[in-house]
């Protein structure tokens, strides 16, 4: 009888614990969705891009946020970062990744082009596009008139080195049924039903698959060879669930105590932007059963 109220005891601190991490993991994806928005905002005021999109010059466009770029990274320490100007009509007008890539229509499948089309005002969210990434999406005006839009990409793998400091191991995993949309996610890691988004988790491959069930996902909490697992759902700008965020450490780390407090508090509210995401109470807590 001990036994059992000991390891019930046990458990109930175990998935405490994953709460608090998963409660963290929501916390700096939050914080990274919020850098992207600045960012965003700030180029959305480059004069030289706005001549840019009045001439129509696409080489000066291209030339321009390959200047800015770099003073981004190295200003606020970040190693990705890629951005995509839209033409009004919702077209891709420049890539910073590909000059050669553009003219695709977007409004089809990227609701944050058309939202901010739309209402002109800026959005910010995980969305499912060619890739399943942090998208912060701000007009662009020129005398207070809307001439295109301006986005700025960010991965996921700050997040996976911010967690990795804390010995925790984190992934991405979206349904393998958005690949019909997310074409250039096709050479991912596949486990079972879900594409692996952050390629640099390489103990995810040999660590997820005995994992990844209906059952463990749903519940949310898995104990296995002195490891606990956390998992919840990850939503995209429309709030439909497009996969899991998941987690994991060594149960060592219960002894930890800054384990269980680790977060970015005091959380900054967030710019003046409309939120598409579901809408969680202050005093909500992340349910595993």
């Amino acid at each position: 009888m001990i036994y059992k109220v000991n390891h019930a005891l046990y458990l109930e601190d175990a998935k405490n614990s994953v709460e608090s991490v998963l409660t963290l993991t929501q916390e700096l994806l939050e914080h990274e969705k919020q850098l992207a928005l600045s960012v965003a905002l700030m180029l959305s005021q480059n004069e030289t891009l706005k001549k840019g999109y009045l001439e129509n010059n696409r080489s000066l466009l291209f030339a321009t946020l390959h200047e800015e770029i770099p003073n981004i990274k190295r200003y606020l320490a970040m190693e990705t970062l890629e951005v995509q100007l839209h033409s009004k009509e919702g077209k891709a007008l420049v890539r910073s990744w590909d000059f050669g890539s553009h003219g695709d229509e977007l409004l089809s499948f990227r609701k944050g082009v058309t939202l901010v089309q739309k209402h002109q005002t800026p959005f910010v969210s995980v969305e499912l596009g060619k890739r399943l990434n942090i998208k912060a999406i701000a007009p662009v005006f020129l005398e207070g008139k809307f001439i295109g839009s301006l986005e700025v990409i960010l991965d996921f793998e700050t997040i996976a080195h911010k967690l990795r400091e804390k010995k925790i191991h984190f992934a991405i995993l979206m349904e393998k049924s958005f690949l019909e949309i997310g074409e250039w996610m096709k050479e991912k890691q596949i486990i079972k039903e879900y594409v692996l988004l952050n390629s640099e988790c390489v103990e995810c491959v040999s660590t997820l698959p005995s994992l990844i069930e209906p059952h463990t996902l749903r519940n949310g909490f898995a104990r296995e060879n002195n490891t606990l697992f956390g998992f919840t759902p990850l939503f995209d700008i429309e709030a439909k669930q497009v996969g899991y965020i998941g987690v994991w450490f060594d149960e060592s780390l219960l002894n930890e105590s800054l384990l269980l407090k680790a977060s970015l508090s005091p959380t900054l509210k967030s710019l003046h932007v409309t939120h598409l995401h579901p809408e969680i109470p202050q005093n909500h807590e992340i349910e595993i059963r």
